[in-house]
């Protein structure tokens, strides 16, 4: 029976085995009529194993049987930000966020999205959304930061500072806001700051091979040219 089949996929899922999941909701869809809910969390499990395009295909199957549920709207948006397709992640998001508006991660989506549109200004405006909805935890680090990058982008970088050392509060492990807060601090020529910035993110991470590059180019910047050359040989050894 199709529902034996649903419980089967659920409990695959629930432990991890994604492929076999999407396996027993394949049999299911085969059995009856897809279930939003067969859908959706086919939709999800596909996103897990990379399979964007399927996953995309799924969840809007399942929006076509219920186009009011905000989380399938963020789990498109999400699949199609990560397919590169911004336009659509925008217009996802912003449809679950009239159903949802206080979803912190939903504005995060919504904000990468208009980033990489090229959008800063409303992308600055959704992460600020999203830090108001939750400023602390995974996703107010997460929009701190990325905050930063799109004040980075309006040459605002005083401002981009201060969203990266919020991120830095709460999380003082997170390597990618050390990095970004090197990097506008050499924008700003604050060299001597920006390599105690890359430093501390070599040191939580030392094969962070995009810290060592912007470590040698503020050696660089103070004609530091034997430290410089130091650190592009061990970034290059990583791949850049």
């Amino acid at each position: 029976m199709q529902e034996d089949e649903n419980a089967k996929a659920e409990a695959l899922y629930a432990r991890g085995n994604y492929d076999e999941a999407v396996s027993a909701w394949e049999k299911a869809e085969r059995i009856g009529p897809p279930s939003f809910d067969l859908w959706y969390k086919k939709g999800i499990a596909l996103r897990k194993l990379g399979r964007y395009d399927e996953a995309a295909v799924a969840l809007e199957k399942a929006l076509l049987l219920d186009s009011n549920d905000a989380d399938a709207w963020r789990a498109h948006a999400l699949v199609c930000s990560q397919m590169d397709r911004n336009a659509e992640a925008a217009a996802s998001s912003a449809k679950a966020l009239v159903l949802d508006p206080y979803n912190a991660r939903t504005w995060i989506v919504r904000g990468f999205a208009l980033h990489r549109l090229g959008q800063y200004e409303k992308a600055v405006e959704s992460y600020a959304r999203a830090i108001e909805c939750n400023p602390l935890g995974a996703d107010g680090r997460r929009a701190w930061n990325n905050r930063g990058a799109a004040l980075d982008n309006l040459h605002r970088h005083e401002e981009a500072i201060e969203s990266y050392e919020e991120a830095l509060l709460i999380d003082p492990f997170d390597i990618y806001a050390w990095n970004n807060k090197g990097v506008a601090l050499g924008v700003l020529a604050r060299h001597e700051e920006a390599i105690s910035c890359f430093l501390k993110a070599i040191r939580i991470e030392p094969e962070y091979a995009t810290a060592w590059k912007n470590l040698g180019v503020a050696y660089q910047s103070l004609h530091l040219d034997h430290e410089a050359e130091e650190a592009f040989i061990r970034a290059k050894k990583l791949g850049l």
